[in-house]
This record gives structure tokens, sequence and C-alpha cells, in this order.
């Protein structure tokens, strides 16, 4: 059972297709992949929610998504275009080529190439930070805080999960970031665990018009 609070983030799982693939250039990327810019001051962590800046339109480099809380329209900044999957990029300091699972705040660096999901239709699996009843499928629900310390410096990956404790964040009837389509396929994992690891659709995603929940 998921009896224990361990997020990872929002990890890609699975897509109609059958392949979940990387995204497309986001902005004016030679090198595929989209950007990051220069000296970014946030770590932008593995399987972190992102989207395409708007604060800064048409650079089309990513930053983090703002988690929206209680659900409602929310704001351009709490649109999320999928999850980090990796960066790579050219330090300045000494030159040398760098492959990493998460972007180091602060890094100055050249021809950087971050890797990220996009595809809207693109199912993810999320760790709740508390119990997700059956009766919950098709809901919807804010990620909780993502920002520069959401996530392990040492493995480099997120520890974004789903709000279903926040008050409003969960509803049945309204509007929010992700919503649950499924219970992760696990043996320890089962509707009304503690922390009940689910699978979600992007709902407010940064290309498509903002569904209600059913």
């Amino acid at each position: 059972m998921s009896l224990f609070a361990a997020p990872f983030g929002l990890a890609p799982s699975l897509h109609p297709s059958g392949i979940v693939r990387p995204s497309i250039s986001g902005g004016p990327q030679v090198y595929g992949g989209i950007g990051i810019a220069n000296g970014y001051s946030s770590n932008i962590f593995l399987n972190s929610p992102i989207q395409i800046d708007t604060a800064t339109p048409r650079t089309g480099n990513l930053v983090l998504a703002t988690a929206l809380g209680a659900a409602g329209a929310g704001t351009a900044v709490n649109r999320i275009l999928g999850a980090f999957q990796g960066v790579e990029f050219t330090m300045t300091a000494t030159g040398r080529r760098a492959v990493a699972n998460y972007w180091p705040a602060n890094t100055i660096a050249s021809t950087i190439v971050a890797w990220t999901t996009r595809e809207p239709w693109l199912i993810y699996e999320i760790q709740a930070n508390g119990p997700v009843p059956l009766n919950a499928l098709g809901s919807q629900a804010s990620i909780t805080a993502n920002n520069t310390n959401s996530g392990h410096l040492i493995t480099g990956f997120s520890t974004v999960a789903l709000d279903v404790t926040t008050a409003g964040s969960l509803t049945n009837s309204g509007t929010n970031q992700l919503r649950i389509v499924g219970f992760a396929q696990r043996i320890d994992n089962l509707p009304g665990d503690p922390f009940t690891i689910v699978m979600v659709q992007i709902s407010m995603h940064q290309d498509v018009a903002n569904q209600v929940a059913y």
C-alpha cells in the first residue's frame, strides 16, 4: 500500500499511441529541446511541472509552473506544458559540456538544451499528499508547491505531489491543474491509500483550453 509520502513529481507514464516522446522545440532552439535562460535562478528538478515563460513572452524559455491551490480560473503562471526530463549545457567557466537530470539554479552556461514532455494527451503518475478515494475519478486538483526547493539535490528528482489536502484544491465540479484519470497499476497502491499514487492528465495545459472536472 502507498503508506508513505515519497513524491516524485509528474512522471510521464503512457500515451494513447504507445510512445512517450520528448517535446519539439519551444523557441529558436536549433539543437532541439527547449531553452532555459542563462542563469535562471531556480532549480528545475526531474519531473517538475514546467511551462514556457509567459512573464517574458516569446523567449521560448522553460520556467517552473506555479501551483494553483484552490480550484479556480488561475492565471498564465498556473498553466502546465509538461514535465521536465533533463538538460544539457556548456559550462561558461570550463567550456565543458554537462548532462544532468535537473537544472542547477543560477548556472551560467551556453547552448542550453532542456527536454520536456508536451503532448496534451499524455498520462502521468503522481503521488498525492493524502488519500484519493475511488469516487475522485474525474476530479481535478492542484500540484503542491513547485519551486527551487521542491526536489532532491542528490537524486535530482522533484518532490511535487498532487494536492488533495488544501481546502478547495480537489474538486469534482471546477477546474484545476491536473485531472485524475486512474490509479497507478502497482501491487502496493490502491484507491484510498494514505498517499495514493494516481494517474493524471494536465487539465490546465498551456497549449489547450481549460476543461472542467467530470
